[in-house]
């Protein structure tokens, strides 16, 4: 069995990060938000310790209880949609998978119906299921020693030659916030301060825009997009905006699904930004709390990968790599061709990353120029490993939460 020296793939991150001209970005997913924990008292007087942002599985659930048939009363739209899935045989649905199907019988309803649902129906449930993820995610970061905070410091910390880019799956406010507390000035994508406006220009060409001014790209929209629409009119266009006023609905996208052409410019714009960005020269992309379940940024990773020789992504997992779990994470970091250097061709054994002390990394899947570096924890220290010391400690937290 053979195994790489971690200890300098870890010099070589520690190196890449302190540099100022290389394209340096982090991708934030649903699991990093399971590492700020805060503590809430139960209705029995009881304290419990659990994340500030429930994952998707927690947020389907409480969505599930607002809005399930109440006792005795008339079936709900949400039931009534969980029994599509289960004649579909996908009993085990998230709160995403429901999106999605929701507006995918939007897009096809016209003044009929689809599967027994009219589009007043499905356009009821939608912005329902969205307005409680917007009040469940509106939360902020307890103080300000988060792993948020940790990364807007470093990230403002440097001169840079090339800006830092932070891509996000997810739909809170905690980055921004984060940014905001260290007067790390960010760009992303909007343009004016009270109804701020989606620029695609100026994302197209955010190149004009100076090195000091990090990149933040929200692929799945966030809790303070909205959709605003003019009277009598299907389309509209995205703004930015703290309020939620008549004529206006949160945009979030739980999938790449074709929407109208005023909801379908963001998402499309900013999975270019994605692709874009590995494509850079000498691009090193750091990813934590993404599970790899959305096929569409998985192709968009590798095939950029493949491209690109000279680009490397960093994905940090918790948990054993040797499960289902991490099935398809493992398949991205296979797909990609392995370098012919000599230094660089040995693969790694994919033994176990148990949750433990958070004094040490294994890199468990394989050192692959072009394909992903896959890094969890262990509770002892084995041969491979190496401390969780330098930079990366910004990411330590989120290392040991991934959402599923």
């Amino acid at each position: 069995m053979t195994y790489h020296d971690a200890s300098r793939q870890l010099d070589y991150i520690r190196q890449s990060l302190s540099q100022n001209k290389k394209h340096v970005g982090f991708f934030i997913g649903a699991g990093c938000p399971l590492a700020v924990r805060v503590e809430r008292q139960l209705e029995n007087g009881q304290t419990v310790n659990e994340p500030i942002i429930p994952d998707v599985a927690g947020l389907t659930k409480m969505i599930a209880t607002k809005l399930r048939t109440p006792s005795g009363g008339e079936e709900s739209l949400y039931d009534r949609l969980a029994k599509l899935f289960v004649e579909d045989e996908k009993s085990h649905f998230n709160i995403e998978d429901a999106l999605s199907m929701i507006r995918s019988m939007s897009q096809v309803v016209g003044k009929g119906e689809v599967r027994g649902f009219k589009a007043a129906e499905l356009e009821q449930l939608d912005r329902s299921i969205c307005e409680i993820i917007s009040d469940i995610v509106d939360r902020n970061l307890p103080t300000n020693e988060s792993p948020y905070h940790d990364l807007a410091i470093w990230a403002r910390s440097l001169s840079r030659d090339k800006p830092v880019h932070i891509f996000t799956t997810n739909y809170d406010l905690l980055m921004e916030e984060a940014l905001e507390d260290e007067s790390a000035p960010y760009f992303d994508g909007f343009i004016g301060s009270r109804n701020a406006f989606f620029d695609l220009g100026a994302v197209e060409n955010e190149k004009l825009i100076g090195p000091r001014w990090l990149r933040l790209w929200k692929i799945h929209g966030s809790i303070n997009w909205k959709l605003k629409l003019p009277q009598n009119a299907a389309a509209g266009s995205v703004i930015r905006s703290d309020k939620i006023e008549s004529g206006q609905k949160h945009l979030i996208y739980p999938s790449h699904l074709k929407f109208d052409q005023s909801r379908k410019m963001p998402y499309l714009a900013l999975m270019d930004r994605l692709k874009d960005f590995i494509s850079c020269p000498s691009s090193l992309l750091f990813m934590s709390g993404y599970s790899f379940s959305d096929d569409h940024i998985n192709d968009i990773i590798v095939s950029s990968l493949k491209n690109n020789p000279t680009a490397m992504v960093h994905a940090f997992l918790f948990g054993p790599l040797g499960g289902t779990g991490y099935a398809k994470a493992i398949a991205c970091a296979q797909q990609a061709p392995i370098s012919r250097s000599p230094r660089r061709t040995r693969r790694l054994s994919a033994a176990d990353g148990r949750a433990g002390s958070a004094s040490a990394y294994r890199s468990q899947v394989g050192w692959r120029r072009r394909s992903s570096t896959f890094l969890a924890r262990r509770t002892t220290r084995m041969r491979g490993e190496f401390p969780a010391s330098s930079i990366l400690a910004i990411l330590q937290s989120w290392a040991c939460c991934c959402g599923r």
